[in-house]
């Protein structure tokens, strides 16, 4: 086994293979965080008539390509997410569970929750959302089956694999329940194996979080309280109304009796019925009704897994009756304890050495890296762009030096420009990881965004047009273009054909490196350490661009990577800005999913329009900060308690929170309405001074004159002297669609500098002028502010 506490993934038995060809809506056994499982009726009372789904004509951001399932929420579609141009499982809750806001509510909260769980055994939730009234949510596309699908189709699962997969699924779950989390429906359908042999724990719907009280767990009485909750109110078939929550067949006895008082244990013996399944072909305890299947679970005595299964070696026969045992304190302490017992059973610890490739195996990565970076085409390309770049600046200059600023303008400008027209022709052909991340900013600028972005452009045209360089950077912008067009089609197309066969060779040795043993961690740094000095740009190549940064920073931990260069380096700025872009802007969606969401519950509850509010923001604010905390993995107990805010059902006492001066004085001196009244008197000014200085006829050779009002005083007036007054106006107009205190400091400082920075001293070059300048310096702050700001 691999070291460093990685099981060594078992080969697929041969029937997985005939799986793996099946079609995607066959073989995916894909379910999202919900509280009712997939496989029940929508109907929540036996005898309705059942909900047809809907296929959503469009989410945005989604193109729908069919239909994996429809169950107890609503249903699962396979989508692809058009910004990251990848393929993932897409919930859409049922209208019937959208109406009741209680349900709603803990849904989004418990989903919010388990999206932060970020682990390779644990199926990923990406996104949270709502549109048109439907609510949704993106996980991670997992294409292969379940584990009760290949128990199915086995009848049997060989002991050291079912050990191999149940130790990954305990993985998943104590991170999990390292965060508080405890999942309360572990079972084969639930323990989804992908087309590479990792288990991923799915279907974190019935979770228990730490701030979830046992009043708002409960199975309420539809008979005494009138509500229609899809939460209270789940088949007797699947768990007994009002009983527990789960599925029987795999349920713990203390989960029969009250699932709101459960805690991590449950799990553990819900993953011991799981692997007593795998090994034996059977269900531990098997009855007619849900009722007599959790009374045996109860009361029942377990017949040990080796009287089924004579060849179950003792060892294991007994880590799955300690795992079931009726009583909580008589399972293993926790999920790590069953992680360790598995792992000294298939012998991680005592016989695992450290993958070790072979001299011919070196040779070949070598060879292929080497043979990478110096095909021909590959050698020409690069000579080329180096001496036309190089060739190109050396001109600039000597266009600056010789006075000819126009031109070294332009030719810095044709370097630029035939950069970006590259950089899109090439992402859009090969799909880079750049590209999909800038594609998927440019789909998430909302209308306001969009505003923004053509006023800045309208801004660099006009700044171009003042300074007599629009029409020579259209030009070279032309010449660029066809340059970067001509790279692309006759030397990219030519450097892609010459590294086909290396592509192949790359995936046989790693398929080699596989069989002999090498988990995914380890062949990638197998094949950087031994690419050469130049090895990032063939590694982005054989992997992706995400595992090139993870992998170099362990490789550069290890201390062993000696003399490396980096490939296109300039990306990764760039990169981390759009990662921090999107991740304010999912932060924003999910605040006021959540909040709205707590709003139509608190309202439902019989709260008034301003305690719901109130109560509502507070929650959301709890909810994540816990989210936050859960990333971090700070919950040191499961008898945690959550905030003052989540206590209660309604939860409209306030809480205690910090003030927080700085924000409250910008709010007061730079709220909406102060920037709003000095966006109008900023209007008013420019408005006048346009009409004194008749500029629809306006001259160069006659200037402008400072604005100038009969009566008033000239030291009141003469600040406004130039369109850089309006175009500050306008700074300040668009911050009226953003809030925060940064947002207001920096749009209000931005504005100032637009309309007034000329009159600060600025040295310029002709033909820039100080107004030009201030103007720009002006809009980046303001730029920067509405990127601080949310909406």
């Amino acid at each position: 086994m691999p070291a460093g506490g990685q099981v060594k993934l078992l080969s697929l038995p041969a029937e997985f293979e005939g799986l793996r060809n099946q079609s995607a809506f066959e073989t995916l056994s894909h379910v999202a965080p919900t509280p009712v499982p997939l496989h029940e009726p929508l109907s929540s009372v036996p005898g309705e008539p059942r909900e047809e789904p809907v296929v959503p004509e469009l989410l945005p951001g989604f193109r729908i390509d069919g239909v994996i399932g429809h169950g107890g929420m609503g249903s699962v579609y396979l989508a692809r997410q058009l910004s990251l141009d990848r393929p993932v499982a897409l919930k859409v809750m049922s209208q019937t569970w959208a109406s009741d806001a209680v349900f709603v509510a803990r849904f989004i909260r418990e989903a919010y929750a388990a999206a932060q769980l970020n682990h390779p055994n644990v199926v990923q939730i990406y996104d949270i959302g709502e549109t048109q009234g439907l609510r949704y949510f993106s996980m991670e596309y997992v294409v292969g089956c379940s584990l009760a699908e290949l128990l199915k189709k086995r009848g049997r699962i060989d002991t050291e694999q079912a050990v191999g997969y149940v130790l990954q699924a305990a993985r998943g779950l104590k991170h999990a329940h390292d965060r508080g989390i405890i999942h309360r429906d572990i079972k084969p359908d639930n323990l989804l194996l992908d087309e590479h042999g990792t288990v991923k724990v799915a279907d974190l719907g019935l979770v228990k979080t730490p701030e979830l009280t046992k009043f708002q767990d409960r199975l309420c009485q539809r008979e005494t309280d009138g509500e229609r909750s899809g939460l209270h109110s789940l088949p007797p078939d699947m768990t007994g109304v009002r009983m527990a929550l789960g599925t029987p067949a795999f349920m713990a006895p203390e989960q029969c009796r009250d699932a709101s008082t459960v805690d991590h244990r449950a799990d553990i013996y819900s993953l011991g019925c799981t692997l007593y399944a795998l090994v034996t072909g059977k269900q531990p305890f098997r009855a007619k009704s849900a009722f007599s299947l959790m009374k045996k679970h109860a009361e029942e005595a377990l017949v040990p897994p080796e009287l089924l299964h004579p060849r179950l070696p003792q060892e294991v026969s007994a880590v799955i009756c300690k795992m079931m045992a009726k009583k909580p304190g008589d399972r293993y302490a926790n999920m790590a304890e069953v992680i360790r017992i598995l792992e000294h059973w298939l012998g991680v610890q005592s016989t695992a050495a450290k993958f070790t490739p072979r001299d011919d195996q070196v040779l070949e990565v070598e060879r292929l890296a080497n043979e990478f970076q110096n095909t021909p085409a590959a050698v020409l390309r690069q000579n080329l762009i180096r001496t036309a770049v190089s060739g190109t600046a050396l001109a600039a200059l000597l266009m600056l030096f010789f006075g000819q600023i126009q031109f070294a303008f332009g030719l810095a400008g044709l370097v630029v420009q035939s950069s970006v027209a590259y950089f899109l022709l090439n992402g859009y052909s090969r799909h880079t990881y750049l590209f999909r991340r800038f594609k998927q900013f440019l789909l998430g600028m909302s209308g306001g965004d969009w505003i923004v972005a053509c006023g800045a452009l309208g801004l660099g045209v006009a700044f171009l047009w003042m300074s007599k360089l629009l029409l020579i950077t259209a030009g070279f912008g032309f010449i660029g273009i066809a340059v970067a067009g001509a790279v692309w089609y006759m030397l990219d197309r030519r450097v892609n054909a010459e590294r086909v066969a290396i592509a192949n060779a790359t995936v046989r040795l790693q398929k080699h490196l596989r069989q002999d043993g090498a988990n995914s961690g380890e062949i990638r740094l197998f094949f950087a350490k031994h690419s050469g000095r130049l090895w990032e740009e063939y590694f982005e190549f054989a992997f992706r661009f995400e595992e090139k940064l993870a992998t170099r920073d362990l490789l550069l931990r290890a201390g062993s990577a000696g003399v490396r260069e980096k490939f296109a380096a300039w990306r990764e700025p760039l990169v981390n800005l759009l990662n921090r872009i999107d991740s304010v802007r999912k932060a924003a969606r999910e605040r006021e999913l959540i909040e709205k969401a707590e709003y139509e519950r608190l309202i439902t509850a019989g709260a008034t329009i301003r305690q719901a509010k109130k109560a509502a923001a507070e929650r959301t604010e709890a909810t994540i900060e816990r989210g936050g905390t859960l990333r971090l993995g700070e919950i040191p107990e499961f008898s945690h308690t959550f905030s003052q805010a989540s206590q209660s059902m309604i939860c409209l006492e306030p809480v205690a929170t910090c003030r927080d001066y700085p924000s409250m004085a910008a709010e007061l001196f730079l709220g909406t309405p102060v920037r709003a009244v000095l966006a109008a008197l900023l209007i008013a000014a420019s408005a006048l001074w346009f009409i004194q200085n008749e500029l629809w006829h306006y001259s160069i050779s006659t200037g402008t004159e400072p604005l100038a009002i009969s009566g008033v005083p000239a030291a009141w007036t003469s600040w406004c002297d130039s369109a850089n007054v309006g175009w500050g106006a306008m700074l300040l107009l668009a911050s009226l669609f953003y809030r925060g205190p940064r947002m207001a400091v920096l749009a209000t400082l931005g504005a100032g500098i637009a309309a007034f920075g000329h009159k600060l001293g600025i040295r310029t070059v002709e033909p820039i002028q100080d107004f030009h300048v201030a103007m720009l310096l002006g809009t980046v702050l303001a730029l920067l502010g509405y990127r601080c700001g949310r909406r």
